[in-house]
């Protein structure tokens, strides 16, 4: 948990919200994000048991693969999140994404850093790639929520942020409602690589904040297959279900 102060509470306050946006409740210490600290100390930085390729939770230890992978391998090579799409998590990335509340990325990013700090796998890469947003999304929303994700991590690594490399072509449908055919078909070939050389024979490490069916980030995986990138994994702050 990120340290929390009482001093001065009344300057932060005026330049962030003072109610948790996840319980509403007043917060009288601030890190910084409008998240009050019984509402962090409910984030679940830990999912298990999972499938070792894409991280999605799976019903019992002994299995190692979900269904998804054992019948249909993905592209990427593997897949992690720091936890499970839910409160406050959840309440805390819709406040981010849709009510630009964007102080809450000191939370996101630090829980991302942390996830890192105990996994050397995912830091042996060559480069970044926040997941693109298609320009009418990016005009709509005025931030892209992955990059700055991204940014974060790409600081406390060192390694090079790769924008402007890919990008997304296609504009399309929310997910939200989709199913797991439509998802998959609404993603097909949505995203293309400006600079192919630049990614050939890469280690490259993908962020997101929420990873569900991992439609999204498996159209990009291709993308970047087809361009000859070594290893591709993916890290998103949260996963659903």
């Amino acid at each position: 948990m990120l340290n929390r102060q009482g001093i001065g509470e009344g300057v932060l306050h005026f330049f962030f919200p003072q109610n948790c946006v996840n319980c509403k409740k007043y917060i009288t210490e601030s890190a910084g994000y409008p998240l009050c600290k019984d509402c962090e100390e409910m984030i679940r930085k830990e999912i298990s048991p999972y499938c070792l390729i894409c991280g999605r939770p799976v019903p019992s230890n002994r299995q190692t693969k979900c269904r998804r992978c054992r019948e249909k391998p993905f592209t990427f090579d593997c897949a992690r999140a720091v936890t499970l799409y839910e409160p406050p998590i959840k309440s805390a990335i819709h406040a981010f994404k849709y009510r630009k509340i964007l102080s809450l990325r000191i939370l996101f990013i630090h829980l991302l850093v942390e996830f890192l700090s105990s996994n050397p796998f995912f830091r042996d890469i060559d480069g970044i790639l926040p997941v693109p947003l298609h320009q009418s999304r990016l005009r709509e929303r005025e931030f892209n929520q992955a990059e700055i994700l991204a940014r974060g991590i790409s600081n406390f690594l060192q390694k090079p942020l790769i924008s402007n490399t890919v990008t997304r072509k296609k504009k399309t449908l929310p997910q939200v409602g989709l199913s797991m055919k439509e998802r998959r078909l609404n993603l097909q070939d949505a995203f293309r690589v400006e600079n192919e050389k630049s990614l050939a024979k890469k280690k490259i490490l993908i962020i997101d904040d929420v990873i569900t069916s991992r439609s999204t980030v498996e159209s990009l995986s291709t993308a970047l297959r087809r361009v000859g990138s070594q290893t591709i994994l993916v890290l998103a702050l949260a996963t659903g279900k």
